[in-house]
């Protein structure tokens, strides 16, 4: 292929030769010398009180080499304390491993270490632990109840966190309504479950002191910086004992935080400011409110303190160097800190020892990761012929029993409600959010982890057409906003740019499934004893958003941090270029899309560039690793800058070499030539060569070197329609699905394959959302699905054909890439359950629940009477 057109073509994954033929890296594929192996001994109860845990039984056992009770990591650990100071949040402060109460099936009491992963397990269930069990909380109905014991005694009760936002005018907008539409959706628990589960290596190096952390994870740098956190507990006098003696080196770091200080500053006064959300009431961030946990528990103050000096007196060379190689999916599991990891690598330094621990699928299940589990109450005024006057919605999140770390259930609920009025007019909007906790496991992120806002505003669109009498897609039309109208403003505040195409995509969908004819051919099979459906459903993605996005969400300081992305590009000493970020792909592709933007920047081979991941040694530090759906605009720009000025240095270079002006050289096939006397040139290799004695790069084994930040230009939104056919057999309840059609917008398109991938497989997890998946926990907390024959995913077999049309809406702006890795799993729910739905109307169905089982379908079509 000839350098310079990668971009936009389907160029072959660089990945896939080493990944089909056996020669991918898993974190179980890494093996140390002299390893140990780490097994877990886990709570078979959702709640109960530890009365007694005795490792003895265990350490009897030939190859076990230690077993460390919750007590023993605590005093080796600080405990996970929250990073994210909401107004209204309670993060409770909870040792790695339980230590006096376990408050879900699966909870860590102990870490056994034995020669063999065979010998740890047999040994974790000799670990003998009494429980003293408690009342769980298994609903959220439960944890509403002032009545039920809260499960962290910190907290008053167990509402964990709330929120009021409203915007507009809503009490008039009531007033004025023709008819009001009242309706609870839920949305089931999932867990997320990509093919390779969690797991670690702590590899400690005992004449160096130092730990190398192999782990499976979405983000490098922050994993490493959260077990620097959480590991290396010690006094704080200790810790300021330290820093006195470092003082150079902290006041070095003071003088750097202040310059960064000052720089960002001045970067912000340099843009305007982003303007308040129209017509917005804020809620007030009350100090009480956020001082109010402190004040119950003063020891939160010494816990945090003592964190957070103890990371700052640490040698940053001390820190455990993580890495990640291959990563077989996420999907958001692999966001997150877990005791696990904490505890590993406690037990490694403590011993000296490394030490591998891998999670099994029934642990993935139980405790891996879980998701979802959100019920939203929505009050929606509309006008006669279906205009939106106003919404109300009440999200109740089940958080589980722990807060996520470093990002818990309560920042979704934050994005939710910015998104949830989507390419939709809301004159009017309040949306009040609720976290609760629970003795289930821990929510986490999951492919669109804001999914219910779309979810729930395409159901109720639908089922207002119905009430209303109107059209499905007259009443989308009607709330649409139109290209006139662009730019304007989400009510919420962020921008929506002249390339928020959403409404093209509608448009563009419906027509290629022919809805026109849509009631004929329902009616005609309906006469045949067929019960058919279409459904449909459009939203937008924030994909990375518009600058103002991380601040109408989080504040400015989080939403700042999430509008920067690193990357670096070096020519390496034999010519060949590497281009190093801080993004952790897990099947996105990146060694191929990042690939191919460089290749076209500097002008060589795709071939000739390496992308080079997983290594906090070598990559450039980023907070927020890989996730939604931020790699191809964030990383993409980072790379398109670096390699623009990589360029620029190779032509510095060759003009010299060429005794020519650098304006009259180009770089194509990865030499550098005289424009116009191709035969006068310079290999990449010749260039590196003189680079390297001229010491242009002071970095070993390098030729040059250029560093980029990406500011996320005029970011900007990804949206599709998706367009699902449903064939409902109500003998059994089955739901096939003939065809699938998407239409989608996320601009430039690096690679039209790859997209495709990413698109259809989040469908496919879309489908299984509706179709299949589900954790169920009984009445009393106890998990039921803690396998596959109880958690039912969808194969291949299920899955249909998807036909996919791209719109790339032009820009002026550079690097109009965006991300599409969440959109197939945010708009594949509703535009499923609304076919359904329509298939099933005429006999009087309305649906309000996500989960559809062959089952439930039955139910809902009256065959069978509905379970209690």
């Amino acid at each position: 292929m000839v350098a310079g057109r990668f971009v936009g073509t389907r160029v072959r994954r660089v990945e896939d030769p080493r990944l089909l033929t056996g020669r991918g890296r898993y974190v179980d594929d890494v093996v140390v010398p002299d390893m140990l192996h780490a097994a877990f001994v886990r709570s078979p109860h959702p709640h109960a009180v530890i009365s007694r845990i005795d490792p003895a039984p265990a350490l009897r056992l030939h190859g076990v080499v230690a077993v460390f009770t919750g007590a023993d990591i605590a005093r080796l650990t600080n405990p996970f304390v929250g990073l994210l100071p909401l107004p209204g949040l309670y993060n409770p402060v909870h040792p790695a491993l339980a230590i006096d109460r376990v408050r879900l099936v699966g909870d860590p009491v102990a870490i056994v270490i034995a020669t063999s992963r065979y010998l740890a397990e047999d040994a974790a269930e000799l670990v003998a632990v009494d429980y003293e069990q408690l009342e769980a909380v298994a609903t959220i109905d439960q944890a509403l109840d002032p009545r039920t014991p809260p499960i962290w005694p910190g907290a008053r009760g167990n509402v964990m966190f709330e929120a009021v936002d409203e915007y507009g005018d809503l009490a008039a907008a009531f007033r004025s309504a023709d008819r009001v539409i009242s309706q609870r959706f839920v949305q089931q628990r999932h867990a997320n479950q990509p093919m390779e589960t969690r797991g670690c290596i702590a590899e400690v190096d005992p004449v160096h002191k130092t730990l190398v952390y192999h782990a499976g994870t979405q983000n490098p740098h922050m994993l490493k910086w959260s077990l620097g956190l959480l590991t290396g507990r010690q006094s704080i006098w200790r810790s300021l004992a330290d820093m006195a003696r470092q003082r150079n080196r902290i006041a070095r770091l003071a003088r750097t935080a202040v310059a960064f200080g000052r720089e960002a500053k001045a970067q912000a006064a340099s843009k305007p400011a982003p303007p308040p959300p129209p017509l917005m009431k804020p809620q007030a961030a009350s100090p009480a409110a956020m001082l109010a946990p402190f004040v119950r528990e003063p020891r939160r103050i010494a816990d945090l303190a003592r964190a957070f000096l103890g990371l700052l007196a640490r040698d940053p060379a001390a820190l455990p160097r993580v890495t990640a190689q291959d990563i077989g999916g996420a999907f958001g599991a692999k966001t997150l800190v877990g005791p696990e990891d904490v505890a590993v690598v406690a037990a490694a330094t403590a011993m000296g020892r490394s030490i591998k621990w891998i999670e099994d699928r029934n642990e993935h299940l139980v405790v891996g990761a879980q998701a979802r589990d959100e019920r939203m109450d929505v009050d929606a005024a509309f006008t006669s012929d279906g205009t939106i006057l106003g919404i109300r919605a009440r999200l109740t999140m089940d958080q589980g029993a722990y807060p996520g770390f470093p990002v818990g259930a309560a920042v979704f609920t934050r994005i939710i409600k910015t998104m949830m009025p989507g390419p939709y007019r809301f004159p009017a909007y309040r949306f009040d959010a609720t976290v609760t906790a629970s003795n289930k496991a821990t929510y986490c992120a999951y492919r669109g982890p804001w999914a219910v806002e779309t979810w729930v505003r395409e159901r109720l669109l639908d089922i207002a057409a119905r009430d209303l009498g109107i059209g499905r897609d007259e009443i989308r039309v009607r709330n649409i906003v139109t290209p006139e109208e662009l730019p304007t403003r989400m009510i919420t505040g962020p921008t929506l740019d002249v390339r928020m195409s959403a409404r093209a995509t509608l448009e563009q969908a419906l027509a290629h499934a022919g809805f026109d004819d849509w009631p004929r051919q329902q009616a005609a099979a309906r006469e045949e004893g067929r019960f058919l459906g279409l459904g449909f459903a459009t939203f937008i993605e924030a994909a990375p958003g518009p600058p103002d996005f991380g601040a109408y969400v989080l504040g400015g300081g989080m939403g700042a941090a999430m509008n920067s992305e690193p990357a670096r590009v070096v020519l390496e000493e034999d010519g060949r270029v590497s281009v190093l970020t801080q993004q952790m792909p897990h099947g996105q592709s990146h060694e191929t899309t990042l690939a191919q933007i460089a290749a076209d920047e500097i002008g060589v081979p795709i071939e000739a560039v390496r992308v080079r991941y997983g290594d906090t040694a070598i990559t450039p530090f980023g907070v927020a690793g890989t996730g939604g759906s931020r790699a191809a605009p964030m990383a993409g720009g980072a790379v398109m800058l670096g390699a623009r000025r990589m360029r620029d240095r190779i032509l510095d270079v060759a003009a010299e070499l060429l005794e020519a002006a650098r304006e009259d050289l180009e770089i194509t096939d990865g030499a550098v030539h005289v424009v116009g006397v191709p035969s006068v040139s310079v290999s990449l290799a010749e260039v590196a060569t003189s680079a390297v004695r001229s010491g242009a790069s002071p970095f070993p084994g390098e030729a040059l070197r250029t560093v980029a930040e990406w500011d996320g230009g005029q970011g900007g939104w990804a949206q599709a329609t998706h367009v699902c056919w449903v064939d409902v057999d109500l003998a059994t309840g089955r739901v096939k699905i003939p065809r699938y059609l998407v239409v989608e917008d996320c601009g430039e398109l690096i690679n039209p394959q790859i997209v495709d991938g990413q698109i259809a497989g989040g469908i496919a997890q879309g489908i299984g959302s509706v179709l299949y998946e589900r954790t169920v926990y009984d009445d009393a907390a106890q998990i039921q699905t803690g396998t596959f024959m109880d958690y039912l995913i969808p194969t291949a077999a299920e899955i249909p054909d998807i036909e996919i049309h791209h719109i790339q809406t032009p820009s002026a702006i550079e690097a109009n890439y965006r991300g599409v890795g969440e959109g197939g799993m945010i708009a594949a729910p509703p535009a499923v359950t609304n076919a359904i739905e329509d298939a099933l109307a005429h006999l009087g169905v309305r649906i309000t629940e996500q989960h559809l089982p062959p089952s439930r379908i039955l139910e809902l079509a009256g065959v069978i009477p509905t379970a209690d």
